[in-house]
């Protein structure tokens, strides 16, 4: 059985999606055998001790932390300061991330915040929009103080804290449908909020895995050329368009500005293609 060799007292400092470091201090007088943990036993310390972060053993019977969400978005730090690391074979710095389709975030500038009373922004949450006020708070808020009215007003956690003090957005649906946007106050007297936290300009928006339909533009003969291939094999073409074969004698209607391309020109001027304009019959 694989075993764990720890000091009494040894720390794991990690954190998860760079939010705020997490310290875990190994009690190892609670283990069976204080000079030999089992994965099992320091699982149990991870998911106590630990936020966004589980354990379990794999095939090997090797103890494996991993984040709680999933994603290209997520990932795992351990900080050379973990006085741990290496009896549990990490390495100083060691970094993880996620794979596949994460979820959209936005993240804004650093706290603390002097947010005007009645100050307030709007907040779309995968197409879904709430208005998000700040009320009456004694001096600056605090990135935590942020991110806690935001969830609240919005009914859900959205907004977390950094570990260099800002306020970033997550949205809770991953991949397709991901989106976020933050947007001011429509009443140009009320204080804008969004300016406040920076969530402006490219920090203000974004759809990450936004999807798109296939599209063929079906333009007018006066915009069109037809390309005639003169040659008795086929002819690749890689056009700004993208790659297309034109085949042996074959007759291609593209843009004019597109015919006008170098490739066609050269080919053109060999006398393996002619362009003619294009006429409706």
């Amino acid at each position: 059985m694989t075993a764990y060799r720890l000091t009494e007292g040894a720390t794991l400092v990690v954190r998860v999606d760079g939010g705020p470091w997490q310290t875990l201090t190994f009690d190892v007088a609670s283990f069976a055998d204080p000079e030999a943990a089992t994965p099992g036993e320091l699982a149990v310390a991870v998911a106590v001790g630990l936020k966004g972060v589980t354990a379990e053993t794999d095939d090997a019977d090797r103890l494996v932390l991993a984040t709680d969400d999933t994603g290209e978005t997520t990932t795992l730090e351990v900080s050379a300061s973990s006085t741990a690391a290496a009896a549990l074979g990490l390495a100083p710095g060691a970094h993880a991330a996620g794979t596949g389709p994460g979820s959209a975030h936005l993240t804004g500038t650093a706290g603390p915040f002097a947010i005007p009373e009645k100050a307030s922004m709007t907040v779309h949450v995968d197409g879904k929009a709430r208005k998000v006020g700040f009320g009456e708070h004694k001096g600056d808020w605090t990135p935590a103080d942020a991110a806690e009215n935001i969830n609240t007003k919005l009914r859900r956690t959205v907004a977390r804290v950094t570990g260099d003090g800002h306020v970033r957005l997550v949205s809770p649906t991953q991949g397709v449908g991901s989106r976020l946007t933050v947007t001011g106050p429509a009443d140009p007297d009320t204080p804008d909020a969004s300016a406040v936290l920076g969530f402006t300009g490219p920090a203000s928006h974004t759809d990450p895995y936004r999807t798109e339909p296939a599209r063929l533009a079906c333009r007018p003969a006066a915009d069109t050329v037809v390309v005639e291939n003169l040659t008795s094999a086929p002819i690749e073409l890689q056009l700004p368009t993208g790659r297309c074969v034109l085949p042996a004698r074959g007759r291609l209607v593209v843009a004019r500005d597109t015919a006008a391309d170098g490739l066609l020109s050269r080919l053109a001027a060999q006398g393996a293609v002619r362009t003619s304009p294009e006429r409706n019959t």
